[in-house]
This record gives C-alpha cells, sequence and structure tokens, in this order.
C-alpha cells in the first residue's frame, strides 16, 4: 500500500516537471519578437523621421536661386533711369520786328536749357526764330555762335556774320537794340561785348558803331 502511494508520488512529480518543461518551451519563442522591435524604435519616436531627400534637394535649390531678384534690378535702373537730366525753363522775352521795320516788338517765349551758359546760347536762338509771320527776326538764322562767356557779369558772345545776315542802318540798329534788350533782362549781365570770329569790330555791318562792350 505504502509503494503504491509512493510511486503515485513520483508520477505525480513527474507529471508536474513535465507540466513545467511545456510551459516553458511554449513561452520561449516570444523573446526574438521583443529584439526586433528594439531598431525599429527610432521610427516610432516622434521628430525622428528620416528626411526625404527630394525634399532637402528642392530646398536647396531654392535657396541658390532665392538672390536673383529681377524687382531689385529693376529698382536701381529706375532709380540709375531718375537721377539723370536737370534743365529749367523760363520765359523771357523776345524782340523783333515788323515787315516795315517799324520799331522793336515784343513777344513771350519759354526756353529749357541745362546750365547756366546753355540759357544765353537758348535765348539767342530765340531772336533768330519767331513763329509768327507778322514779326520778322532781326537776327537770321544763318549766324551761327562761336562761343558764349559769362565772366563776372560780362556777357561775350562771339557770331559768325555772312553776307546775306547783314542789313541795312535801321535793321542794323533795331538788331543790337534787340540784342541789348534780351540780354538786359538777365539781371546777372552788366556788360554785353559782341564779337565777330573772335574780333571786335568798330561796326556790326557797316553803319552803326559798336560799343565795347556794351552796358546797360
Amino acid at each position: 500500500m505504502n509503494k503504491k502511494i509512493v510511486i503515485a508520488g513520483l508520477l505525480a512529480l513527474f507529471v508536474i516537471a513535465g507540466a513545467g518543461c511545456a510551459s516553458k518551451q511554449t513561452a520561449a519563442p516570444t523573446a526574438p519578437a521583443q529584439e526586433t522591435q528594439t531598431p525599429a524604435a527610432p521610427n516610432t519616436t516622434p521628430g525622428q523621421t528620416t528626411p526625404d531627400s527630394t525634399a532637402q534637394s528642392a530646398e536647396h535649390n531654392g535657396a541658390t536661386q532665392a538672390p536673383a531678384s529681377p524687382s531689385t534690378e529693376t529698382a536701381n535702373t529706375k532709380t540709375g533711369t531718375e537721377k539723370s537730366g536737370d534743365h529749367q525753363t523760363e520765359q523771357i522775352t523776345v524782340y523783333y520786328t515788323d515787315t516795315q521795320e517799324n520799331g522793336l516788338k515784343e513777344e513771350k517765349k519759354e526756353i529749357t536749357y541745362p546750365s547756366e551758359l546753355e540759357k544765353y546760347q537758348k535765348a539767342f536762338e530765340a531772336l533768330q526764330k519767331s513763329g509768327n509771320s507778322a514779326l520778322v527776326p532781326l537776327w537770321s538764322d544763318k549766324i551761327s555762335v562761336h562761343k558764349i562767356k559769362l565772366d563776372n557779369g560780362a556777357l561775350t558772345i562771339d557770331i559768325s556774320l555772312p553776307d546775306e545776315a547783314r542789313l541795312g542802318a535801321g535793321g542794323e540798329e533795331l538788331a543790337i537794340d534787340a540784342l541789348k534788350k534780351m540780354m538786359f533782362q538777365f539781371k546777372e549781365i552788366k556788360t554785353l561785348d559782341l564779337l565777330v570770329d573772335g574780333q571786335a569790330p568798330e561796326s556790326l555791318m557797316g553803319h552803326v558803331d559798336l560799343e565795347h562792350p556794351m552796358s546797360r
């Protein structure tokens, strides 16, 4: 009877031992699954995703192209296009005569010039063309100006005077008066000297004495 109990106890121990081994063998395969998850952990961590190489390339290209701004070049051109040409416009009185040479006739005109010396050049040119058939220029457009100089209020005009631009005694006197009135309207001019081809002639056209210089 005691032997049977002992044998039954041993069998029970073997059964328990066998069941324990079986449970260990079934639990063992779960270990490798944990190991495979370890290297994959960075992929599941927020903010650590692998950057897209295409996106990096696009960002790099965009950075290198950014300095080429067409609007900046346009602004510079407009700025280089805003600093150029500084002309002035002034209204002056110009003197002509009529078809019968009955004295001087006035007309208001506007001249545009970039500098003071150009102002006197433009004024002289206004004497040569009236734009009105009733007003006759006393200074022919065939007369050309060699040089104009202003020195401490003394204005010198050096001209060429072809024969076809010469007038009679009455016309010559009116021409000189027209030139004096024209130039002396500029307050900075104190004296006026008229030369012909660099020379100071006694008479401009052979009829009237010419002062050197003429004063107000």
